[in-house]
């Protein structure tokens, strides 16, 4: 038995991500490289440190696509969501009409250069009962998209099977690799019951490319972890898909660098890691590929990214440029495959999330086979197909603003991390908030383990945390601070001691 360290709970929220210049020491830079168990060629495999599928490198360019399950008295079956289509209505309800739909659009997202499609929505079963932690899918059923399906036999289990077939067979039609999303919680074992019955469902399956155990800890993970417990969680996970699927790679999508607090991507037990970067503050998503670069030993992608574009108050042309260098940041980092967020424009009342799509609503594309797929293709779509994935590597990219996103000045803390034998960690994280927990802001440790930590406003609470080691939080009063030789009010944390994840093999 694991022996394991008492920790204290940490409240999790939304962060916002700061940094200013780059110190890394290279002799601590991870090596991600890792080797799968030999299985048949036609099954995509990482190994030192790169998918290969039929003996050969490969690259994904994968793309978001929002999958419903529908349903009648009689079958189920995946259609695209209705979020994409016009004014928010499916246009037919049986499951011939709505497979043609489907295969139609994945054909035109192979036409537009992705070769993997990441499907999230059909496989990911929600748990509105917390009391009894009955699981459900959320289901469409003539105009009603949220009905819930409760799966009461293997009858019911049979039909929900064949739909997850018939998605993949569209992808298979189209030559696409898939990534099938679903969502586990310890707490409800129904979860992990679906996980063990899809995955001996699809072991023989070489449309898939991987299972996604779980959208975004972050967000959707509304319980406080200990990062030991992590660590336990996800290795029951791992351990129930390879024994009844041993064929197919598993990941977890992260939504950014701040998962480390709880969901530490180094003590995460999956084959890759899928992080989900977004620009909310300037050259984020950039800094943060640098952070995973340098601080993460697992093969790593981009599982979700992108930036909104409506071509008037963001322009196609700035979408495009996004993606160019984003994918030249997340090649030269040493990531193993790279993701958009989404295929199609929503309606979904936010521009951030309305305006993502490859492809915009307006308008109609024809496929080479002739088929009519609602909606026009953006430019963004020839950046990715021509990005060169067979290049050499280039230069790591770590941007002036690193360790101070916004170029704050109101308000500072300072510090200094070490470990138990009181040397420094570097690429260790601190975040802070206002008096309401309600404003945050994090930064790095740079080489030598020190930390600056720049605000607007004045600080009250902060955690701190690195890879492979715990968590520690604490309180501060703004009042104490003591204004530096530059004028900005400032509080010193001194050195602050965190302890390894008392997990000992991943240390072996």
């Amino acid at each position: 038995m694991f022996s394991r360290i008492k920790r204290s709970f940490v409240l999790l929220s939304t962060l916002t991500l700061l940094s200013s210049g780059c110190f890394f020491a290279e002799n601590n830079k991870a090596n991600s490289s890792t080797v799968s168990t030999l299985v048949d060629p036609k099954f995509v495999t990482i190994q030192n440190n790169q998918f290969y599928l039929e003996g050969k490198p490969f690259y994904p360019k994968i793309i978001n696509f929002v999958v419903q399950l529908r349903f009648n008295e009689v079958e189920m079956w995946p259609a695209i969501s209705s979020s994409y289509c016009p004014n928010g209505t499916l246009p037919y309800n049986d499951r011939v009409s709505s497979l043609k739909d489907l295969q139609a659009h994945l054909n035109l997202a192979k036409e537009l250069g992705y070769n993997t499609v990441r499907f999230v929505g059909i496989g990911e079963p929600e748990i509105r009962d917390r009391t009894t932690g009955k699981m459900n899918f959320k289901a469409s059923v003539g105009d009603e998209h949220n009905f819930p399906i409760y799966m009461q036999d293997e009858k019911d289990y049979s039909k929900y099977l064949r739909a997850i077939d018939d998605l993949l067979n569209t992808a298979q039609e189209a030559e696409l690799k898939a990534i099938f999303t679903t969502r586990l919680f310890q707490e409800a074992p129904e979860t992990e019951i679906n996980l063990m019955k899809v995955t001996r469902h699809l072991k023989d399956n070489t449309t898939l490319l991987a299972y996604d155990f779980f959208n975004e800890p972050l967000y959707f993970d509304s319980l406080e972890r200990k990062k030991e417990d992590v660590f336990y969680i996800t290795l029951k996970w791992q351990q129930i898909a390879k024994q009844n699927d041993p064929n197919h790679l598993t990941t977890i999508g992260l939504a950014n660098q701040r998962e480390l607090f709880e969901w530490d991507p180094n003590i995460i037990n999956v084959d890759f890691i899928s992080f989900h970067p977004y620009e909310y503050e300037k050259e984020q998503v950039r800094n943060e590929m640098y952070w995973y670069s340098h601080f993460v030993k697992k093969p790593w992608i981009i599982g979700e990214t992108g930036i909104a574009a409506d071509n008037d108050s963001v322009s196609y042309e700035e979408q495009a440029d996004f993606a160019r260098r984003t994918m030249e940041q997340n090649y030269n980092c040493g990531g193993i495959g790279y993701s958009w967020w989404q295929f199609k424009d929503v309606n979904w009342k936010h521009f951030h999330q309305d305006f993502l799509g490859v492809l915009s609503l307006q308008g109609t594309t024809i496929t080479s086979k002739g088929e009519v797929v609602n909606g026009t293709p953006k430019p963004v779509n020839k950046v990715i197909q021509s990005f060169d994935v067979t290049q050499p590597r280039g230069k790591c990219e770590c941007f002036s603003n690193y360790y101070n996103f916004s170029n704050n000045n109101q308000f500072r803390v300072t510090g200094k991390m070490v470990d138990s034998d009181d040397k420094p960690i570097e690429g260790g994280e601190i975040l802070a908030w206002d008096a309401p927990w309600i404003n945050h802001h994090v930064t790095t440790t740079k080489a030598d383990g020190t930390f600056e930590l720049y605000s607007e406003y004045s600080f009250y609470h902060w955690m701190i945390s690195a890879p492979f080691f715990d968590r520690v939080r604490g309180e501060m009063n703004p009042n104490t601070a003591v204004r530096g030789a530059d004028g900005i009010p400032t509080i010193d944390l001194g050195i602050l001691k965190l302890e390894r994840v008392d997990v000992p093999e991943l240390f072996d």
